[in-house]
This record gives C-alpha cells, sequence and structure tokens, in this order.
C-alpha cells in the first residue's frame, strides 16, 4: 500500500522535503553532502570517509536494502532480559502504551468521544484520566467524522486551549469520510501524521472506517490504519472509539462481561490489549453521570470502576454512588419491590398520564426503589409492558390496568 502512495508525496515540495528528511542516512538514500569532505568525512581521514566508513567511491554505489525482519523467535532469558521502551508507558498500569491498540466503547450519547477529548486533554496536561495516572505528557491525534466545527467549539470552549495546542489536534469530519482507501487521503494522513508526532492516534467512530461488521472487514480495517502509522518505538498507541449493542431484557452486564456488548466482530475485543467501556449511570435522559469500567488489560490489572459527571472536555468525579442499585438492573423489577399496587398508586388506576421523569420520581416515592428499578418497570418492553404505554407526546401511562 505504502509503494503506490510514495509518488504522491513527491507531487509537493513540502511532502517531498518531508520525504527526504525521514530518510536521510537510511540504507539506499543518497546524501549528496555524503562526499563533501568538510561536512561528511570522519576527522584526519584522508580517504574522505564517511560516518559508517564508506569512500567517496563507495557513495557513488547505490546501497542494497537490507532485508525487513518478518518474524524473530526470542528465548526465556531474552525475553527477560527486554527492556520497555522509555516513555512508552503512557497511561495507568500499561492501559495505555506506545504501538499498543485500546478500545474505548458505549452506546451511542454517552460520552465516547467526550471522554476521548479528555484523554487528549489529560495528555497534554498530565491530569489523571478517569482516576488512571498520566505517566508523561504525550501528544495525541483524533481523527474522527460525527462531530462538526460547532460541537468542537463547545466541547473546547471551557478549556485552557493555550496549553493544547501543540499537543492536541482533532479533524472536523472529512468531506469524504474515512477514505482508508483512496490514495489522496492516505498521503494527506501519512504526512500529517509524520509532521504532528503523535504518542495516541485515536479513530472515531470505528464503524466509519470498516465496511461491514464481519471478522474480515475487521481485521482489513485494522491493517489500513496501521498502514498509515510509523512502526517501531515510533508508533503510537492507537485508540477506537467503537459502538456497544443494545443491552437485551433483563440483561445487566458488567466487569469482564462488558466485553461482550461491543458491537460487531469478537475481533473488536480480542486484537486490543486495553478495552474500555462507559455506560450511563441511569436511563434518565438529564443524569449526566456515567460508569467508567476497564473490562480489559492483559498488560496489567484492571482496576476500578468509576463513576463521573460529563462536562465539556472534560469529567467530574461523583463520590456518592448506589453501586447496588446500579447493578441490580438485571433483576426484576419486583425482586427490587416494585408492585402492580405500586403502579396503581402513580397512575391513579389509569387515569393519570406523567412524563417518565415524574413517573420515575413517583414510583421511587411509594415504592421506595431506585431509580434504575423504577425505570426498569415503566419500560414498555420491560416486566409491566403488558400495562405501560407511552404516548406521542413522551407521557407515559397504564392501559387495561386492573382488567
Amino acid at each position: 500500500m505504502s509503494a503506490a502512495v510514495e509518488p504522491e508525496l513527491a507531487n509537493t515540495s513540502q511532502t517531498a522535503a518531508a520525504h527526504a528528511d525521514g530518510n536521510a542516512g537510511r540504507p539506499g538514500f543518497y546524501d549528496p553532502l555524503a562526499s563533501d569532505p568538510e561536512s561528511a568525512s570522519c576527522p584526519g581521514d584522508s580517504l574522505g570517509r564517511t560516518a559508517d566508513g564508506r569512500t567517496e567511491a563507495d557513495e557513488m554505489t547505490p546501497r542494497q536494502e537490507e532485508p525487513k525482519v518478518m518474524v524473530e523467535f526470542l528465548s526465556p532469558s531474552q525475553l527477560k532480559a527486554t527492556v520497555v521502551p522509555e516513555g512508552s508507558k503512557l497511561v495507568g498500569d500499561f492501559h495505555i502504551e506506545r504501538g499498543s491498540p485500546f478500545v474505548l466503547g458505549g452506546a451511542p450519547g454517552v460520552g465516547k468521544s467526550r471522554a476521548a477529548v479528555a484523554l487528549a486533554v489529560a495528555g497534554a496536561t498530565s491530569a489523571d484520566w478517569f482516576g488512571l495516572t498520566i505517566h508523561r505528557r504525550f501528544r495525541t491525534m483524533i481523527l474522527q467524522a460525527e462531530n462538526g466545527r460547532v460541537r468542537l467549539k463547545n466541547e473546547f470552549s471551557d478549556l485552557d486551549c493555550s496549553a493544547l495546542d501543540g499537543w492536541v489536534c482533532v479533524t472536523p469530519p472529512p468531506p469524504y469520510g474515512f477514505a482508508f482507501m483512496d490514495r489522496h487521503f492516505l498521503a494527506q494522513l501519512r504526512v500529517q501524521i509524520r509532521e504532528f508526532k503523535p504518542d495516541v492516534f485515536i479513530i472515531d467512530p470505528w464503524n466509519q472506517a470498516v465496511k461491514d461488521s464481519t471478522e474480515r472487514d475487521y481485521s482489513e480495517g485494522f491493517d489500513r490504519i496501521r498502514a498509515c502509522l510509523p512502526i517501531g518505538d515510533d508508533c503510537p498507541a492507537l485508540g477506537i472509539v467503537a459502538h456497544t449493542r443494545k443491552p437485551r431484557l433483563g440483561e445487566k452486564a458488567s466487569g469482564r462481561g462488558l466485553l461482550n456488548l461491543l458491537s460487531g466482530s469478537y475481533v473488536l475485543a480480542s486484537v486490543p490489549r486495553a478495552v474500555f467501556v462507559v455506560q450511563p449511570a441511569t436511563e434518565d435522559t438529564e443524569d449526566k453521570r456515567v460508569v467508567f469500567t476497564c473490562c480489559k488489560n492483559n498488560n496489567g490489572q484492571l482496576g476500578e470502576r468509576s463513576v463521573w459527571e460529563r462536562r465539556n472536555g472534560l469529567f467530574a468525579r461523583v463520590t456518592e454512588f448506589n453501586w447496588e442499585e446500579f447493578d441490580g438492573g438485571g433483576k426484576s423489577a419486583a425482586k427490587r419491590g416494585v408492585t402492580e399496587k405500586h403502579l396503581r398508586e402513580v397512575f391513579e388506576n389509569g387515569d393519570a398520564w406523567l412524563k417518565l421523569k415524574e413517573a420515575v420520581a413517583k414510583l421511587t416515592e411509594v415504592s421506595g426503589v431506585g431509580r434504575t428499578a423504577a425505570y426498569e418497570a415503566l419500560r414498555t418492553d420491560g416486566e409491566f409492558g403488558r400495562m405501560m404505554h407511552k404516548r406521542e407526546d413522551g407521557t407515559v401511562g397504564m392501559l387495561n390496568f386492573g382488567q
């Protein structure tokens, strides 16, 4: 893929200069200054040898490219002696590290994009990210296709952007989407990645980078993205922002079980070294709290889940939270204390129609259950769904109650 793109890069002076700078001194790349005794020869060397021992005559002969190392086997002692490159550990207990992919998943509208921005801000300012330690400052590029300039303006309006410039860059939605099959898109993307030198590169959202949700599409999607990134120690951490599927009736996943909620092929859960999932704290549309969980970390500990309140660009930690109520989402409403008698009282035997938030407040008051249990009881596809009805104006009530 890269061979097809190189001629395109040579069409502009900017990309040509970047290409030359990045290849200077590499095998097979001729440097005209290398034969200049004043600039390239070793001190006191009458033969005009260059720094790597080649003579001027040698420099006139094109060098042979060294074969790529395609596979390497190491002994246990060699593996034990492996030295982790300095600065590769970015976030937490190797939750995010250079060269490794990670996934940030969640339902639509839960705040995944905001969480990605919060990661970029944390990298620039060394502030914690969802309670995880930032080990050094790092640069973040976000290639995103959902939030326009107005949303991005609002996202950064409450932040000190002067402290972020040079450390964070975000795309407005590209006019042709994530055109990874287009050589012009690839050429421009590679140049900008090479110039910015990100430590973290984020794709938001994943479903814009793949055609379908098959194993082959997902594997090819990862390959196309990786082809745009540097290799070796310069390879950034690759962040994937992905949707989770709609939970089944009565399903309440938590911990490692959240991996099963990622939409599409299992490749999305198996390839990344770490997976984070953001969940709404309740079904209340005005509740800005989210639950943040690391459900996979191959290179370290998962860490504790936590609760946060959404804000522009940032999240504020919530210290008081009813975990028992949150985890009770998989239980039936009746087992958590809601009965038909409670519903009869809330809806006045079918005569009252209430806004959902009002109905939840009244149900929690008369039954003593939490908001999560109340929302479950009022669902039209839930345990009491045969009685519940929702009007076009958004109010809820009961039909044929008590009959």
